[in-house]
């Protein structure tokens, strides 16, 4: 085995050192590297242009453009030629996986001098297209995550509530990179369902897919922040290049983002300290109105004291009006049937009197043959017996 390669490796170092002393002539550029036209390159490998124009356009500008198959532009490379009328540029243009027929061309001073060589772009026939996953990696929100490729077993964790970038390369074994391999990830998540993402690759077989990892609450929990809980989104990756397809199993582990959940306990926290401050702002509040309803209370507790006091000072004069009220109604009762008594005696001391008025008018034709004095003595006495009379009507009168 060892002589095989040892003898491989002498034929392919004859096979480099023929090809390097050939030279490929196009218009007026001779192409020292490629140096064969249609010389073949392998996908991820490296061309280096080198070629000779002539020396008068030595210092000019020159320009290097690389072609697909299908003759669109792949890349153009500005270089200036050397005092030699030489153009040298090491590792030019690494070719992608498009297979076929490159055109390379050259172009000095604007097109006056032009020169083109073909090149033949494959893969290595001594290889045969194994596909192969490498630098497998995970990033949510930025951040990586843990991510495992084994026994064609992709497992990793991720939090909840992200969004994942799934990155790797593809290549055909660990011989180069493969460019338009198609990537597809096929998932099942809960309460989402099976999704499907699909991709290719680039120039250096690099690709990356994209997913919404849900946040799944605990239903069975009451409390207005939910408990969270694990759980699993299964699915496939599978590459596909060609006829050649490769399928990898992934089971991805969805973890409670607890950054999140702190967060929002954070949020609840310092709602509730908000509330807590209006509260406390409120119970001073509420404290000071205490205060001055009590002090309002003292006061009219006071008042209702000194109330109180009168209140009982006029009961005890009442009580002592109502004796005096008493002791008066039975003095009035006594005066009363007192004054019924006069009132008796004054009819009958009226009676009287008009008996006497019949009297004295008798006494009055009686006596007229009197004398003056007589007369005046007698009226005189009459008279006084009827103020006397008259002066205890009006005492009894006012004694009533």
């Amino acid at each position: 085995m060892k002589k095989t390669f040892v003898l491989s490796t002498l034929i392919l170092i004859s096979v480099v050192a023929l090809v390097s002393t050939a030279v490929y002539t196009s218009g007026n550029v001779t192409f020292y590297s490629p140096s064969v036209n249609n010389q073949i390159y392998y996908v991820g490998k490296s061309v280096t242009i080198d070629a000779v124009v002539p020396t008068q356009f030595a210092g000019q500008g020159a320009t290097i453009n690389v072609f697909y198959p299908n003759s669109t532009l792949a890349a153009s490379i500005p270089t200036t030629v050397n005092a030699t009328g030489g153009i040298y540029v090491p590792n030019a243009y690494t070719f992608t996986n498009v297979i076929g027929i490159w055109q390379i061309t050259v172009e000095v001073a604007g097109g006056v001098a032009v020169g083109t060589i073909n090149v033949n772009v494959t893969t290595p026939a001594i290889a045969p297209i194994i596909l192969t996953l490498q630098n497998l990696a995970m990033y949510e929100n930025s951040y990586p995550q843990f991510i495992e490729l084994a026994n064609g077993i992709i497992t990793s964790v991720v939090m909840q509530n992200g969004t994942v970038n799934v990155v790797g390369y593809v290549y055909n074994s660990t011989v180069a990179p493969l460019s338009g391999a198609t990537v597809s990830l096929t998932l099942t998540i809960p309460t989402v369902g099976t999704k499907t993402f699909t991709t290719t690759t680039a120039a250096n077989g690099s690709f990356m897919l994209s997913f919404q990892v849900p946040q799944l609450p605990n239903s069975q929990s009451s409390s207005s922040l939910n408990l969270i809980s694990s759980y699993l989104i299964t699915g496939s990756l599978t590459i596909s290049y060609g006829s050649h397809t490769v399928t990898y199993n992934v089971f991805v582990t969805a973890i409670p983002n607890y950054l999140s959940v702190i967060n929002a306990l954070n949020n609840q926290v310092n709602t509730l300290r908000t509330e807590i401050s209006s509260l406390n702002a409120t119970i001073t509040s509420l404290n000071k109105s205490l205060a001055n309803a009590n002090a309002q209370i003292s006061t009219l507790q006071s008042e209702i004291s000194t109330l109180n006091s009168e209140i009982g000072k006029l009961n005890s004069t009442v009580g002592s009006l109502s004796s005096q009220l008493s002791s008066l109604s039975s003095q009035y009762t006594a005066l009363s049937n007192q004054v019924t008594a006069l009132n008796g005696k004054i009819s009958n001391l009226s009676a009287s009197l008009g008996t006497l008025s019949s009297e004295v008018a008798s006494l009055r034709s009686t006596v007229g043959s009197l004398t003056t004095i007589a007369y005046g003595g007698i009226i005189a006495g009459i008279i006084g017996l009827i103020v006397a009379i008259v002066a205890i009507v009006l005492v009894m009168r006012r004694i009533s």
